[in-house]
């Protein structure tokens, strides 16, 4: 962590945290994009949870981009399915997808409801913290 402090320190802090504060729906389709990109939101949400644990994104900031790495982890499999001659591959991508964009639709649009995830990861960040074990 003091590593990741040390070289994230001065313009490139600005640099990420400017990127990063962004409207929501952008954010999501930032998310999508770099997954896609990289095609694994381990990768995308592994990246970015470290910079919320040094503060230089905020937890708000990393919510809409964590949803929209969902978003695009699933077009990996929906790419994966159209190879295939097997329709049954296909529906199953598409349910992937079609889940995601509906726990986007029920966590997202209402800010009460997206207090409710963002207390947790507040809660788990906590007892990492304090202990090593979680």
């Amino acid at each position: 962590v003091n590593v990741l402090q040390r070289g994230l320190a001065g313009m490139s802090t600005r640099i990420i945290y400017k990127a990063t504060n962004v409207n929501g729906l952008i954010g999501i389709v930032i998310g999508a994009a770099i997954t896609i990109l990289v095609q694994s939101s381990s990768i995308t949400t592994s990246v970015l949870t470290p910079f919320v644990g040094i503060g230089v994104i905020q937890l708000e900031q990393m919510f809409p981009l964590t949803l929209g790495a969902n978003i695009g982890t699933t077009i990996t499999g929906l790419l994966a399915s159209m190879v295939s001659d097997n329709v049954d591959a296909l529906q199953v991508a598409l349910c992937h997808l079609f889940f995601n964009i509906s726990g986007i639709v029920i966590w997202y649009p209402i800010p009460i409801m997206r207090r409710i995830p963002l207390r947790g990861a507040r809660a788990l960040g906590r007892a990492t913290r304090r202990s090593r074990l979680v």
